[in-house]
């Protein structure tokens, strides 16, 4: 793998040393370099129904992905979305949950709109995540406790100020939601002073609030898995964005479960107030 240069802001944390997140980043990378050559001639597959697919890329990332953080991080339990364990022993402080593919429909289409995805929980929490996009060449990573980056190929980090964010979502509202929760929940395309923003992988949805391209994301179909949603919330967490549910102000995180069974909402500072004003006046109903 390809290592960078240390970045120019403090990315130190209490569960991850700097050369550990570099070392996080730079595998990440490596895999999407990995996905992006194999996409051409890439097989298909066809998981549990024929829109539930599964690439051999997605396998080799994922391969990958178990072999090389298994390495590093010995004494961690890792979960990835091609191999998942039973169950995962509340006994585990720190569980890697991994998303080789985030957006194999994406992947296989070639909009580009897929990441890599890798997140850290600590005790239940989400306390490092990160996401490579290989079609933009652009990851994302970070955690509560020490911020949240952003770097290029052969560019210097950047850093993401919390404090950047109103207070108050101005119509119209730039709302991403999945396909299969339009598709099912219709009313949302009419809403009066929202806007639909295309998005695939929820890593990329987090990005795309975090660079100001959208300002929030609600899911409602309770089917994201911990391996969706460890990593974009940890950076979205660190880079000052609201995470919750239609009934809840916090994304609980039972080692327990790997499904969140409510809706999830990630968004700049007012997404929760307003999706349960909006979304869950009509769908909680």
């Amino acid at each position: 793998m390809t290592t960078k240069p240390s970045s120019e802001f403090s990315t130190e944390t209490p569960f991850l040393v700097e050369q550990e997140i570099q070392f996080v980043c730079n595998l990440a990378e490596y895999c999407g370099k990995m996905a992006a050559e194999m996409r051409a001639s890439v097989g298909v597959h066809e998981k549990t129904e024929p829109h539930d697919l599964v690439t051999d890329a997605d396998l080799a990332v994922s391969k990958l992905l178990l072999k090389e953080l298994g390495s590093r991080f010995p004494k961690d339990f890792l979960v990835s979305e091609e191999d998942v364990p039973e169950s995962v022993d509340e006994k585990h402080r720190r569980v890697w949950y991994l998303d080789p593919i985030d957006g194999t429909d994406n992947y296989v289409s070639g909009d580009g709109q897929y990441s890599v995805m890798i997140g850290l929980l600590v005790n239940g929490k989400p306390e490092f995540g990160c996401v490579h996009s290989p079609a933009n060449q652009v990851t994302y990573f970070g955690g509560p406790s020490f911020g949240s980056f952003k770097r290029r190929t052969d560019s210097p980090t950047e850093g993401f100020v919390p404090t950047g964010f109103g207070n108050d979502l101005s119509s119209p509202v730039r709302l991403m939601m999945g396909f299969r929760d339009r598709k099912k929940n219709p009313w949302v395309l009419n809403l009066p002073g929202v806007r639909i923003v295309a998005s695939g992988s929820v890593g990329l949805k987090v990005a795309k609030v975090i660079n100001d391209e959208a300002d929030l994301f609600v899911h409602l179909s309770g089917k994201l898995k911990y391996w969706d949603t460890v990593g974009p919330v940890a950076i979205a967490l660190a880079a000052g964005l609201e995470v919750g549910t239609l009934n809840h102000d916090l994304l609980p995180y039972p080692l327990s479960e790997i499904r969140h069974p409510d809706s999830v909402v990630i968004g700049r500072p007012g997404s929760i107030a307003w999706a349960r004003n909006i979304i869950g006046s009509q769908f909680l109903n």
